[in-house]
């Protein structure tokens, strides 16, 4: 890993609630299914986020990223490096 570096981040949204079948967003009048939205709020809360190292720690075993939507304190799952040949869309059919 380096600074400047994009990784994935697998992560546990242990707050969040899990019995809620549709929401209504905000900026939306009528609800929605859960699974159509992209709220912490599900039945299962894992959570995916594409982040940029800032800084290194390795004595401490510190990762600094750039930016993410969960609480300090979150449980980290799983951090994988982002590589263009696997996580960027396919373009065309095949």
């Amino acid at each position: 890993m380096e600074v400047g570096q994009n990784i994935v981040l697998m992560y546990w949204m242990d707050r969040a609630r899990r019995d809620l079948i549709t929401q209504t967003p905000k900026h939306l009048e009528n609800s929605r299914g859960t699974f159509s939205l992209r709220s912490p709020n599900r039945p299962n809360p894992v959570s995916l986020a594409t982040v940029t190292i800032t800084s290194l720690d390795i004595a401490n075993g510190r990762i600094g990223i750039d930016a993410i939507d969960c609480f300090d304190r979150t449980p980290l799952v799983d951090i994988k490096p982002w590589l263009p040949s696997i996580d960027l869309p396919a373009t065309g059919l095949a």
